[in-house]
């Protein structure tokens, strides 16, 4: 019976094939290997080279030599099936390169490619070859991809020393929201010096709001409330459009900054000498102008609740705004063919906007910029109009501007009204009227305020009937003040009303209700900026009584 007694060859084991020279029994072992599941499956077969039975046999020396054999080498392969990969920002680990040499070869790994400056992977010995990892864990708002889009692109390169194999990878970081600066204010201001010389900010979507010493709070939390109402999200929400517009807030250090009454009230004045820090808020952040809080050195115009709503509305738009300059091609302030320049033309082209009388010499001294500032003003007249805000909150804008309503809007400026639904409406939130009004403003001053007026009845001296007589004059003219509310004390049977129409409800027009208040024996009107003037007092039950009010700065009555 023959039998194996030495092997003296073993070839090409992980090659898949394998040969068995027996030099004893004269056998060659042909065998086959099967890789199944990373484990190796031999199977053999025996050639009789020759035999001898019983005890003899003939001769034959071990002078056996085989036959000469050729070792081949394969090359290694990366086996990742997804080559787009999502991580979140703020960890270092990127992904793991999957490679298999048939070998079995020690491998070793290497990037390349237009990002891998900002990436290490393991090799040469490492527990665990072929991971990738940041060197410094990605910050979603301030990306450092070639891009700048958060998308890091290598080339992963595997090696036996000889042969490779490479593929290119896509890391696409995703944002944690945890540490958004870009979410709703809390309802916190927070008091240090981190922004000096503004003592208290708040932080909305990514807009830092910081207020001077001499803001009061209740004024910050108002201008923080609204920007929060403005840039929320609802389920009309453009999020791609959003998110672009409110990371560019980030990344720009947007900041709005707060004030009291105006630049030329403070003593001393607003500098680096005077306030450390003023420079660098100023050469650091993103700027665009102040909201003022109103005082008792304001004007008296400014005075007014109406007012100090459309001054926060008018220059937190300012600032969002630019944010859509710095986001959108369609919104450039310098670029002549942009959508919005295009509507702006039209605008002034038709005549419902006109601003060259707000600016002095600028137009003349700095076209540039007086271009970027008429595009900042008409993107504001645009938007509150299409929120239906404009005639109650800055009724007094002709000959500037002269649209009242979002639906004179679609039918007069079609180019405007296309540019707000088209990259408005989906991102900005409308805060509405109802929102507005029910806000408290109570650095708004107080003293003086209410001024009661007696008015009595007399013969006519210029014809029939009665008329009214205010301070010894029949059908007296008589000038109100914004910000003030009159008391107008009459008889019972000589109802006093107002009317934008001469002689009211007897000339053909109809009751002015807003801001009244009736009462037997008295009424009471409250006197803001979106008072219409002129203004007519009449009797709502005898023809011809009356006079006319004119809507002005200073108590003239």
């Amino acid at each position: 019976m023959y039998y194996i007694k030495s092997f003296c060859h073993v070839l090409d084991l992980f090659g898949h094939k394998i040969l068995l020279y027996s030099m004893d029994a004269r056998k060659i072992i042909y065998g086959v290997t099967m890789r199944v599941n990373n484990v190796y499956l031999v199977f053999f077969s025996i050639l009789f080279i020759a035999g001898c039975g019983g005890g003899g046999g003939g001769g034959g020396g071990d002078d056996y030599s085989p036959p000469p054999t050729t070792v081949t080498n394969s090359p290694p392969a990366i086996e990742n099936s997804v080559f787009d990969i999502s991580v979140e920002e703020n960890q270092t680990s990127a992904f793991t390169i999957q490679a298999f040499d048939s070998d079995g070869d020690t491998l070793s790994y290497s990037l390349s490619g237009t990002d891998s400056s900002l990436m290490s992977v393991t090799t040469g010995g490492s527990t665990e070859n072929g991971v990738v990892t940041f060197n410094t864990a990605p910050d979603f708002e301030n990306p450092s991809d070639s891009n700048g889009n958060n998308v890091y692109i290598v080339t992963a390169t595997v090696s036996d020393g000889s042969l490779t194999d490479s593929e290119n990878f896509m890391v696409r970081v995703t944002n944690d929201t945890s540490d958004d600066s870009d979410s709703a204010w809390n309802g916190v201001l927070i008091k240090d010096d981190a922004y000096k010389p503004y003592d208290k900010h708040a932080t909305s979507y990514g807009i830092i709001i910081g207020g001077l010493s001499d803001v009061t709070d209740g004024f910050m939390t108002n201008v923080a409330n609204i920007t929060n109402r403005i840039l929320a999200s609802n389920e009309d929400t453009n999020t791609t459009n959003r998110t672009t517009l409110i990371d560019n807030f980030s990344r720009n250090n947007f900041f709005q900054r707060v004030g009291s009454t105006n630049m030329s009230s403070y003593d001393p004045a607003l500098n680096e000498t005077n306030y450390p820090g003023w420079d660098n808020i100023n050469d650091n952040y993103t700027l665009v102008d102040f909201i003022w809080e109103a005082t008792s050195n304001s004007p008296s115009d400014e005075r007014t609740k109406t007012a100090q709503i459309n001054s926060i509305l008018e220059h937190i738009l300012h600032t969002i705004t630019l944010g859509y300059d710095k986001s959108f091609n369609s919104w450039s302030y310098d670029s002549d063919t942009s959508d919005l320049n295009l509507a702006m033309n039209e605008a002034i082209s038709m005549g419902h906007y006109d601003p060259s009388g707000n600016y002095g010499s600028l137009q003349s001294e700095d076209p540039a910029q007086y271009k970027r500032i008429i595009a900042q003003e008409f993107a504001y007249w645009m938007i509150l109009t299409e929120w239906d805000l404009k005639s109650t909150y800055a009724p007094d804008s002709s000959p500037e501007w002269t649209i009242q309503s979002s639906s004179q809007m679609s039918t007069m400026l079609p180019l405007a009204h296309k540019l707000y639904n088209d990259t408005v409406a989906s991102v900005l939130i409308n805060p509405t009227s109802s929102y507005l009004d029910g806000l408290e403003f109570e650095s708004l001053p107080t003293s003086n305020q209410t001024e009661t007026i007696q008015v009595s009845i007399e013969a006519n001296n210029n014809g029939s009937g009665n008329v009214y007589v205010i301070d010894g004059t029949q059908k007296k003219s008589i000038i109100l003040e914004v910000g003030k509310t009159y008391v107008f004390n009459h008889s019972t049977a000589h109802p006093f009303r107002f009317s934008t129409t001469s002689n009211g409800t007897h000339g053909g027009g109809t009751e002015y209700t807003d801001g009244v208040t009736k009462a037997s024996g008295s009424t009471t009107i409250t006197i803001s900026a979106s008072t219409p003037s002129p203004l007519y007092y009449y009797c709502s039950i005898h023809s011809g009584m009356g006079g006319t009010i004119t809507i002005g700065e200073e108590d003239g009555y």
